[in-house]
């Protein structure tokens, strides 16, 4: 490590150790953390023209696959029970409707996303109704939430959260039954056993998403009417979760030969884990890590952040396999699967880039565009072998990553609203772009690794 001023101790070692008791702490990426000052740094700063010059390119569109497509009639039940819901709340709400101005804010405020999610739902077509009509379970809890708080005004509370209890148990158990229940089927085909590896991912995350909001779930009558709104939608959300998979898992079986594939989905899920295994990626476990990834020259505070990122990454996919095989959620352990794939991939491409410094510190705006079109260019490429069209756990991957890409020019382009002479700091972004470029040059290498592993 390079030594501090000569008027100071050295700095490295320290701000190492920040680093590392910053990511222990937080548990997550520390990536984000970019207003936290870094000892030793001297972080470059540009102004707000520059960020808007780093995104004068448009944005990759981010779409999902569908494994499968709701029928009309049911994504127009789900618009009617959000209208039901709405009919007795008021477009608008007045001071004489409701005196509390912050209930009326938090009633209209739910009303509209309301009316939003039954939009969306109105106007999807062909992949889109499907993630619609899983939006419509927003809907319905934003609704619900609306009308409770409404209600709650002027009710009996004592009455009302004993209904809402007996709701709780009773959308409980159904949740468990069906998570209990998924039995791992399909078309036992190349084709098919991509599409179902996708399809009971998306189960089981909705599912275990229900689940744990129902063991998180309390009511009582000393909440105030805005929280038993909230208490009532969340019972709402949990119980639309249950009638659409109920509804899509109908619409799969019609769709699919039936085949059991779950001793195929078992052994692709043991080999994945036997190959993250046989890497040995370090823990990420202290200061130590960064020698232990062969990265200990680098001395920048903005690209450790970058690179315990892209490692928590790795870290991260390992686990959620890990955890998949334990809780006998296999769709959750094959999105690991991949997303461990693409993670090792990119982290090996990012650290051997920082090695030969060709990510560095940037000293212009030149430097960080570069950067956003070299991870656009990886973009094109990625969805050009992993094709959204064909629904798989590969082209759900690449949607979480030009997601990503998407909240990363969001950052960027909120530094550009300012006036154009505003100091900001993008060294965090073009460190994004940086990870993110990895990824996506990564992925379609990724999903063939995990392919073999599912067809073999």
């Amino acid at each position: 490590m390079t030594p501090g001023s000569n008027s100071g101790p050295e700095v490295g070692p320290r701000r190492r150790q920040f680093l590392a008791g910053l990511a222990a702490a937080s548990g997550v990426a520390v990536a984000g953390c970019a207003d936290l000052p870094l000892l030793g740094d001297e972080s470059t700063t540009f102004t707000a023209s520059d960020a808007d010059a780093v995104i004068a390119d448009a944005t990759p569109t981010v779409e999902w696959p569908a494994p499968v497509r709701p029928s009309s009639s049911a994504l127009e039940d789900a618009r009617d029970r959000i209208d039901d819901l709405l009919a007795d709340v008021p477009e608008s709400l007045g001071p004489d409707d409701v005196p509390n101005g912050v209930v009326r804010e938090s009633i209209v405020e739910n009303r509209e996303e309301a009316v939003r999610a039954r939009d969306e739902a109105d106007r999807a077509t062909g992949r889109e109704k499907y993630h619609a009509f899983r939006g419509t379970r927003d809907g319905r809890e934003t609704a619900r939430a609306a009308l409770t708080t409404l209600l709650a005004i002027e009710e009996d509370t004592d009455a009302l959260v004993d209904e809402l209890a007996d709701e709780r148990e009773a959308v409980q158990s159904a949740v468990r039954e069906r998570l209990d229940g998924i039995d791992y089927r399909g078309d036992d085909t190349e084709d098919g056993r991509r599409r179902a590896a996708l399809y009971y991912q998306q189960l089981e995350s909705d599912l275990v998403r229900a689940q744990r909001l129902l063991e998180r779930w309390s009511a009582d009558p000393g909440m105030n009417v805005v929280e038993l709104g909230e208490a009532a939608g969340e019972l709402e959300f949990a119980t639309a979760t249950v009638a659409v998979w109920d509804h899509l898992a109908d619409r799969y079986e019609n769709d699919t030969t039936g085949a059991d594939l779950e001793s195929v989905f078992d052994s692709a899920l043991e080999r994945s884990i036997d190959r993250a295994e046989a890497v040995e990626f370090p823990e990420q476990d202290g200061e130590e890590w960064y020698d232990a990834v062969g990265l200990e020259e680098l001395d920048d505070g903005r690209l450790e952040l970058t690179v315990w990122h892209a490692g928590r990454e790795v870290t991260d996919a390992r686990e959620r396999m890990e955890e998949g095989r334990t809780n006998g959620n296999v769709g959750t352990g094959l999105h690991g699967a991949v997303q461990f794939e693409q993670a090792f991939r990119a982290f090996e491409h990012l650290r051997d880039r920082i090695a030969a410094e060709s990510v560095a510190p940037p000293d212009d705006v030149d430097a960080i565009r570069a950067e956003r079109d070299r991870a656009l260019e990886s973009a094109v490429a990625a969805r050009e072998q992993v094709p959204v069209a064909d629904p798989s756990l590969g082209a759900y991957v690449l949607g979480e990553t030009l997601q990503s890409f998407e909240w990363t020019d969001e950052s960027v382009r909120r530094y550009a609203t300012h006036d154009p002479e505003v100091v900001v700091s993008l060294s965090r972004e073009y460190g994004e772009y940086a990870r993110l470029q990895a990824e996506l040059a990564a992925l379609p290498d990724a999903v063939t690794a995990f392919r073999e592993r599912l067809t073999e």
